[in-house]
């Protein structure tokens, strides 16, 4: 059974849980950092109306997500507005280093965050495989992942565990201040709703 609502075999470092896998705090206060979609005002004219129609279109493929934390960064930085590609994962399954968004688990739901509410992380294990963290190096495989993109290193544990079908591992670049795989365990593949393609600084709508 899992102890403070982490998984078995995670081992935190010193200061508990709270200091490096802030899940309890995002659990109760997820719907203050949604963000407030403006409201798309009534096309007026036809030009305007066919450029609606193609843009609901595009939708069906790819679009744009608002980064409301810092679980990301340094990739992401809250503000920035990520692209997600919405076909990719329709034909084959993630790979190892894929950032992807996804509908948050069940076991996220449980602590009353909505079903639809969408979470963004890196995908660092697929079904079949051997993970572990060894002093906050991760291993799958066997092997050491080199990680250019994180941000401060972290210091904790995971002892090795072997993947179920159907299922990835993923955490946040910023592995001090995500809540991802380490506490709620494998995410479906299923959940998966798009592919990060690229991303735009919040600078850019200044």
């Amino acid at each position: 059974m899992a102890v403070g609502g982490l998984l078995p075999g995670l081992v935190s470092p010193a200061g508990g849980a709270a200091a490096w896998l802030p899940c309890h705090e995002l659990f109760a206060s997820w719907h203050h950092w949604l963000p407030s979609l403006p409201r798309l005002r009534p096309p007026a004219s036809d030009g305007f109306k066919l450029l609606f129609v193609l843009l609901l279109f595009s939708a069906a493929l790819a679009e744009v997500r608002y980064i409301a934390s810092s679980s990301m960064a340094p990739t992401l930085r809250p503000g920035d507005r990520a692209v997600a590609e919405k076909v990719t994962y329709l034909f084959r399954r993630p790979s190892i280093g894929a950032i992807v968004f996804f509908k948050v688990p069940s076991a996220v739901q449980n602590y009353g965050v909505n079903k639809d509410v969408v979470f963004i992380k890196r995908v660092l294990a697929t079904p079949g495989d051997f993970i572990e963290v060894r002093q906050g190096q991760l291993i799958v495989n066997g092997i050491a992942l080199k990680e250019h993109y994180t941000a401060t290193h972290a210091s904790y544990t995971r002892e090795a565990m072997r993947l179920p079908e159907g299922h990835v591992f993923v955490m946040g670049d910023n592995r001090n201040n995500s809540c991802d795989s380490r506490a709620w365990g494998p995410l479906p593949i299923a959940n998966i709703v798009g592919r990060y393609m690229t991303s735009f600084t919040k600078s850019s709508f200044q």
